[in-house]
């Protein structure tokens, strides 16, 4: 591909992140503002530069499915070559593999079920708790690198509620560590802290990663931990080659012990960086992009963020008296949804998994199919089911028995779970899938025939053109975990998050009772209300029964629409409406400042159709 291709259809700011020289480089992208887009272009547009080497690419991310869809789009790019792209724990058990196989030493095998672990260890301790509570605070503990003997001031100091009693917790993870010794496996922190060790104290290891690896790119930048960023600088070891993208009115999850501060405070990590915003989003309609602004403006704080698009639907903000009445709406509205979008493109979204059940039988009474698939995409679903075989012959079982069902995706799991057991490869089938990528080119897309219900975490990342977000009250809006200031202003980017994963519709709910007590709204609710009354429409000009209303910008729209099938991209990357009217205004002079406004170069100018004036087709711009 091109360069001049690489570019088309970019913004300035869009263009600017693509094709600067800066190095450190932070990517400060605002929601729909084509965050995934630029990186991956970057990555192309350095390698066609000659600036980057494809073997010695590494493209950071915190799920598989972003990894596949990262490697999916630079083929599309017409990157062929090998880049290694994964999540942190994937990349660390490829360089464990190949460490211990260049020793000769046993490969890390993952543990299959962790929660199991954590049981057995809280049974031995006598301690009545969840396994899955008490997982979150070893995890907390782990990413925040915080030693067992320090944990008590360190979760009071940060004002953090864990579910472990703070003095029993030293005793809890002695445990937790003594039970993985014992079982020969390790987790996914064990992944990082291992890789950690081994570029510490291992030079030969050292001097490998930091040939492999010379280009970094970290996408979801803001979601680093601590224990993530330590890796990361012991493999980057000082060079400026490294992009950060990321946005830090997105940063969810410091209750899993993320530092947002990685790109609020960019300069302080990486001095002499280079900070490009990307504040324009292309994806949600004005009404939406301005109630998402609302929620972070009533909590103190800032979103310049500003839609691209034409005015969409006013957004909707419902009362009802009860749990009971609020799914009842909520499904109603649904099935109107129905009637002009697949199920696949509506959404229910709540801050806790509890809010979702009401709601999911209420949709299920009235025979509207969900899935509550926690965010995760149908192959991330199938491989976890596959994952919980706990022995080989389990895995087979469940092999055989995938092939006996119609379900395409499954079989293939199936498939590839009989390529690990033929190979005899010693470690796990999670640990055979995260080494070797097989089902990257399997789309992520949710599955068409249900409506998606989903926590707000679990909505990170996606979008749907109708969205209802539920329960906007005090309490779970802020959670009333949220005791400190940050931990409320990180249920206030929560929210942020839940708002713009609508692209057109947006329903907000919430219920005067719940659980038998009465609630107040989310305090910031009246904020994002008022962005309705701001949102008033402007009556057209009256106009005669005979007179034809012409649209002043057809000629530069049949322009746009001509230039974005050359290029095979989207109307709406090539130009706004905006910048149409703008033309139309200002006509530019010449092809330079052609270029100038619509990001790209002037021979990528020079190369499209003559730009209409006043309807004509002949070019208003000398030179041209």
């Amino acid at each position: 591909m091109t360069v001049d291709r690489l570019l088309v259809g970019l913004d300035a700011n869009q263009r600017r992140a693509v094709e600067t020289d800066a190095q450190p480089l932070a990517i400060v992208a605002a929601a729909g503002s084509g965050k995934t887009t630029v990186l991956t272009r970057r990555i192309a547009y350095r390698i066609e530069q000659g600036h980057a080497e494809p073997r010695h690419v590494v493209a950071l991310t915190f799920t598989r499915d972003a990894a596949g869809e990262l490697r999916r789009r630079l083929r599309r790019l017409e990157i062929h070559e090998s880049i290694e792209a994964g999540t942190f724990h994937s990349i660390a058990l490829r360089l464990l593999r190949d460490r211990a196989i260049t020793r000769n030493e046993a490969m890390p095998a993952l543990a299959p079920d962790r929660l199991r672990l954590v049981r057995e260890c809280l049974k031995e301790l006598r301690i009545e708790l969840d396994p899955y509570p008490a997982m979150t605070d070893i995890d907390w503990a782990r990413a925040r690198r915080i030693e067992p003997a320090d944990y008590e001031r360190e979760v009071r100091a940060a004002r953090r509620r864990g579910a472990v009693p703070p003095r029993k917790f030293t005793d809890l993870a002695a445990a937790y560590e003594r039970l993985k010794r014992r079982r020969g496996v390790v987790d996914f922190d064990d992944l990082l802290d291992l890789n950690l060790r081994a570029v510490e104290t291992d030079a030969a290891f050292r001097a490998l990663v930091r040939w492999r690896f010379r280009h970094f790119f970290v996408d979801e930048a803001q979601d680093l931990n601590p224990l993530q960023h330590a890796l990361l600088e012991a493999w980057r070891g000082g060079r400026p080659d490294i992009c950060l993208v990321g946005d830090p009115r997105q940063a969810i999850y410091g209750w899993n012990g993320s530092d947002h501060t990685t790109m609020t405070e960019v300069e302080r990590a990486y001095p002499g960086v280079t900070v490009v915003s990307l504040e324009t989003n292309y994806r949600c309609s004005p009404q939406v992009v301005s109630a998402a602004a609302a929620a972070l403006v009533a909590s103190g704080q800032q979103d310049d963020t500003a839609s691209n698009r034409a005015d969409g639907v006013p957004l909707q903000i419902e009362s009802f008296p009860t749990t009971e009445a609020e799914a009842a709406a909520i499904t109603t509205f649904v099935r109107s949804a129905l009637d002009t979008h697949a199920p696949a493109g509506i959404a229910v979204l709540a801050r806790t998994n509890d809010q979702l059940v009401p709601i999911e039988q209420a949709l299920s009474a009235a025979g509207i199919a969900s899935q509550r698939a926690v965010g995760r995409s149908p192959p991330e679903l199938a491989l976890s089911d596959a994952y919980r075989a706990t022995s080989r012959e389990a895995l087979a079982l469940w092999a055989d028995d995938q092939f006996t069902h119609h379900d395409a995706l499954r079989r293939r799991v199936a498939e590839e779970v009989d390529r690990f057991l033929t190979s005899q490869e010693p470690g796990s089938f999670r640990s055979w899938v995260e080494t070797r990528a097989p089902f990257d080119d399997l789309d992520v897309d949710e599955v068409d025939g249900a409506v998606s219900l989903l926590t707000f975490h679990g909505a990170k990342g996606r979008e749907w053109p109708v969205v209802v977000v539920a329960g906007a009250e005090d309490g779970l809006i802020p959670h009333s975990s949220a005791v400190s200031a940050p931990q409320r202003a990180e249920e206030a980017r929560l929210l942020y998050v839940a708002i713009t994963r609508a692209v057109d519709r947006l329903l907000i709910t919430r219920s005067a009772s719940r659980n038998g007590s009465a609630t107040r709204p989310s305090p910031w609710l009246e904020a994002v209300q008022a962005t309705i009354a701001d949102d008033r429409p402007v009556p057209p000009p009256k106009r005669s029964a005979t007179s034809r209303v012409v649209d002043p910008l057809a000629a530069l729209k049949l322009w746009r629409t001509q230039i974005a099938r050359g290029a095979g991209v989207a109307e709406r990357t090539i130009c706004s409406d905006t910048v149409l009217r703008n033309l139309l205004e200002h006509p530019p002079a010449n092809t330079t400042e052609l270029a100038r406004r619509l990001g790209i170069t002037p021979l990528a100018a020079a190369k499209l159709r003559p730009l209409p004036s006043d309807g004509q087709s002949s070019s208003t711009m000398t030179g041209a």
